[in-house]
């Protein structure tokens, strides 16, 4: 189940990044080669580039891959080393739940108001925030779970 979600977000980051690489393109053809930009290109531009942008942080949330300092960790004896990332992971998922919460309470607040080009309620490009950090707080309590289970 947790694999498959890992692989809807990472498609759907593909087609996000996919989308703004031929809208910029279209962008700046249109603006250097006829002189002419449509109104929506820059504002989906950046809608685009959040919404990939976090759903990236969430698949590196499952890999492990997001940035840590680790010159200390390594050199705490193995037991410690590990109850200080458990730790660690505790504190993000803390801290992922409270931007669901903040994001969620951030996205119903600007559903009354529009985006300047395109005129869509502004809660669509806030929504990424609680969808995708409520996503990186599954994969966070997988990883959770599995550490539980491997001691």
């Amino acid at each position: 189940m947790i694999s498959k979600i890992e692989n809807i977000i990472k498609s759907f980051g593909v087609v996000c990044i996919a989308l703004l690489f031929l809208l910029m393109t279209v962008q700046v053809v249109l603006r250097y080669g006829f002189s002419y930009t449509h109104f929506f290109t820059e504002e989906l531009g950046r809608y685009l580039l959040v919404w990939s942008t976090l759903a990236g942080m969430a698949i590196e949330t499952r890999r492990n891959g997001h940035i840590r300092v680790t010159f200390l960790a390594d050199r705490l004896p193995p037991t410690v080393k590990m109850v200080w990332q458990i730790f660690l992971d505790v504190v993000i998922l803390v801290l992922f739940l409270l931007l669901v919460y903040t994001g969620f309470e951030s996205t119903i607040f600007n559903h009354g108001q529009q985006s300047s080009g395109m005129q869509l309620p502004l809660s669509i490009p806030f929504a990424a925030i609680p969808i995708f950090f409520a996503i990186a707080a599954i994969f966070t309590l997988e990883k959770l779970w599995h550490s539980r289970k491997s001691n």
